[in-house]
């Protein structure tokens, strides 16, 4: 029997129709109990009208350049650097273009494949065998009959084959792909928030180093004419022998720390070098010249307060979190790919095209042929094979349903201990601003007295020394506020605006779907 190119094409646009009247094997999971269970709100012990909270603060937070909360034009122009430049951050994008190539391959297979086809054959063989030699052929002496035939054969075709998805194995196989398609640019976002985090942390570990270089080195000059002063004062017996000794160690102890802090400096340029994407030294000047003049207090000062209960769907906008719910519904498609591989498959496949023995009448529609087959094929023994794939499929799904949970029970952690952290560390900067202001009101009380010829000079070397030591402090604490801020803002995925409900990846919620997302994203 024989069927028109017209008949065959139909065959097979029926049986596109036929796949929306089969079914899918992916099983209906529980949500993860940690999921399930997730608090409302964070649980902190942060008051409401603590120094850190603002009411409604958080609509004048950019989510997405969360970082211009420091109000720092260097740090943005680094930033912006970073992110153009760093290596790490180009490698993710090249496996993002990777992931896209594998979703495309698991979705072709649900459409029909063409393959066009064209050939030339030529046979030769003896008269006197095959079917010459049973009809009594072969070579006459005055050569009326040849002694050998030759036969030549030109085609073109068309072959077309498809797989009916009766089960939703192809479905689920581009579900999943899809799924870690969709991971994948969120492993991006987590690069991302690495390199802006390691970026603003280098960049005030750098200023703070610098700055403690040169209070380091104005100590060191107050210490020198500290010990001179009472090395003379020694040599006129008005002090005693223990005080020019302590005097002396606390000066080599102040010089002993400056190599130390140079030799760290020198690695945090070289690190925020490499983060930029450049060789070390290449950083520009001007940035870093700006990041020594800017005022550290009016920075922190300018830092947007973090507004008070902050739910925990905040959560969902930490891309790492996000990429583990991907790979967790990946997890569970692939489950029904495993069922539906036990099961038999349809598959039809057509063939039509013209056929000649020569090449000028190669397009005479009389020389057509077609063919199409419609096969079925059921697994019948394969040794334990396929429902071993099943429950490595059902194992692989329970590790990511426990690396998921465990991803948010850290998330929520992280943010629980940022919060606190961020706190403490308000509470420590203030205080020691504190006292930076009380050492440096000591100081200038102490000098004015010696100018006026009612203090001694010590003193006054005395007092500048504590207003030293307390700005090293401060310089410290600065550095550490800043530190638990970005910390904050990892933990948070960025910034403290929850993602819109439809992009919401929690498995148990009604406004996200993965079935139909994955289903109707072609």
């Amino acid at each position: 029997m024989t069927y028109s190119p017209t008949a065959l094409c139909s065959a097979l646009v029926a049986a596109l129709f036929l796949v929306g009247s089969g079914c899918s094997l992916t099983p209906q999971m529980d949500s993860p109990e940690t999921e399930a269970t997730l608090p409302d709100a964070y649980d902190t012990p942060l008051v409401e009208d603590g120094p850190l909270y603002a009411e409604n603060d958080s609509t004048r937070l950019d989510p997405v350049r969360w970082w211009t909360a420091f109000d720092d034009p260097a740090l943005n122009a680094l930033i912006d650097t970073a992110l153009v430049r760093n290596l790490d951050l180009e490698r993710t994008r090249a496996v993002v273009d990777e992931v896209a190539s594998q979703l495309q391959i698991a979705r072709a297979p649900l459409f029909p494949q063409a393959t066009a086809n064209g050939s030339y054959n030529r046979q030769t063989q003896p008269a006197n065998t095959g079917i010459g030699g049973a009809l009594g052929g072969g070579g006459a002496p005055d050569g009326s009959v040849p002694d050998r035939f030759t036969f030549d054969t030109y085609s073109l075709s068309l072959a077309l084959s498809y797989e009916l998805d009766f089960w939703g194995r192809l479905r689920n196989q581009r579900g999943a792909a899809l799924e870690r398609f969709m991971g994948s640019v969120d492993a991006v976002q987590t690069a991302r928030q690495q390199v802006i985090a390691q970026t603003i942390s280098t960049y005030f570990e750098v200023a703070t180093l610098e700055r403690e270089i040169r209070l380091g080195e104005e100590t060191i000059r107050v210490l020198q004419e500290r010990v001179d002063l009472a090395e003379d004062r020694y040599d006129r017996g008005l002090v005693r022998s223990f005080e020019v000794y302590a005097l002396r160690q606390e000066l080599q102890a102040a010089q002993a720390e400056q190599p130390q802090r140079e030799s760290q400096l020198a690695d945090a340029r070289g690190r925020l070098s490499v983060t930029l994407g450049q060789f070390v030294g290449d950083v520009d000047e001007a940035v870093m010249q700006a990041a020594r003049s800017a005022p550290r207090d009016e920075v922190l000062a300018t830092l947007q307060p973090v507004p008070p209960g902050l739910p925990s769907d905040l959560l969902m906008a930490r891309p790492d979190l996000r990429a583990d719910a991907r790979e967790l519904n990946a997890a569970r498609r692939e489950i029904g790919v495993a069922r539906a591989n036990r099961l038999p498959s349809f598959s039809l496949t057509g063939e039509g095209g013209v056929q000649n023995s020569t090449l000028d009448d190669l397009l005479n529609i009389d020389q057509r042929f077609t063919s199409l087959v419609a096969s079925v094929a059921a697994p019948v023994f394969q040794a334990g094979r396929l429902r071993a794939e099943q429950d490595a499929a059902e194992a692989r799904y329970t590790q990511a349903r426990a690396t998921y949970e465990q991803t948010l029970l850290t998330a929520l952690q992280e943010v629980h201990a940022a919060l606190t952290a961020y706190e403490k560390q308000q509470e420590q900067y203030a205080l020691v601003q504190d006292q930076l202001e009380e050492a440096e009101s000591s100081a200038s009380n102490q000098m004015r007295r010696y100018e006026r010829g009612i203090g001694d000079y010590a003193t006054a070397l005395d007092a500048e020394r504590t207003r030293l030591q307390a700005a090293q402090r401060l310089t410290a604490a600065e550095e550490a506020l800043v530190g638990s801020r970005i910390a904050l803002h990892r933990a948070l995925g960025g910034a403290w605006v929850a993602p819109p409900e439809s992009d919401d990846p929690r498995l148990f919620r009604d406004t996200y779907r993965p079935d139909a997302a994955a289903d109707t994203a072609d």
